[in-house]
């Protein structure tokens, strides 16, 4: 009887000592996974992390301008010597949207003399490379390259008295235009700040460097070509407000 009830409590001790064990063992297995399961969320967001943030602020609407100071010398020159008077200086009007290329619009306008007058004005596209020097700063410090391409056209006009209509209806007017399409390319340099504004930012930029061109000729009828070739060649001074987002 003693002996039974010995092997009873010795079996029973031994069975708590192993289902303690075991629940131990458990318990560590459970704390093993739930280390694993934490650390392979961590790896996932921090995963997400860098393959989902944006570095730096991206374009919405970008709108400004440029002025040439000399533009169009040759053809300028050209235009004085046969009485027709067009300004020395060029506007040209820049809008972006988003990552798109620039749209631009070119006009440098000129003096009714002598009953001649005479305009150039171009619309086209612009793309920029740049690098941005000054990184995590309200300050913008940033060098690019610019190419392009459009299309020109010089407008000449003769037989007008004055700036009235009535003149123009009641004078034999004649008006002839000729047509180039160019490639240009220019380097300068934006200088600014970015004003925070909640999730986006306003960005206030001045530009400045010098713009060329590979000359082409200026054409009558889309097929007459001239020996006479446009150079856009001129330094500029620019300005740009952008709108930006993260």
């Amino acid at each position: 009887m003693k002996f039974n009830l010995l092997f009873i409590v010795c079996f029973f001790t031994l069975s708590v000592q192993s289902f303690a064990q075991d629940n131990m063992q458990m318990k560590a297995i459970e704390m093993q996974l739930d280390s694993i399961i934490m650390d392979s969320t961590d790896s996932n967001k921090m995963l997400e992390g860098k393959c989902c943030h944006r570095s730096g602020y991206k374009n919405i609407l970008a709108v400004g301008g440029k002025y040439y100071f000399s533009a169009l010398g040759n053809t300028r020159t050209l235009l004085a010597d046969n009485g027709f008077l067009i300004d020395e200086y060029a506007l040209e009007f820049q809008v972006r949207l988003y990552n798109l290329p620039k749209i631009f619009y070119y006009q440098q306008l000129g003096t009714l003399d002598r009953e001649k007058y005479a305009s150039v004005i171009g619309v086209g596209v612009k793309q920029d490379i740049k690098w941005n020097v000054v990184k995590n700063s309200p300050f913008i410090f940033m060098p690019y390259i610019e190419l392009g391409g459009g299309y020109y056209r010089m407008n000449l006009v003769k037989g007008v008295k004055n700036n009235s209509l009535t003149s123009v209806l009641n004078s034999k007017v004649e008006t002839n235009y000729a047509e180039n399409f160019v490639l240009t390319g220019d380097v300068g340099i934006n200088l600014g700040v970015g004003i925070k504004l909640d999730k986006s930012r306003l960005s206030i930029l001045v530009n400045g460097g010098y713009l060329t061109n590979v000359p082409s000729e200026w054409r009558l009828a889309g097929s007459l070509a001239f020996k006479e070739k446009m150079n856009l060649s001129s330094p500029y001074l620019g300005a740009t407000i952008r709108l930006e987002t993260l």
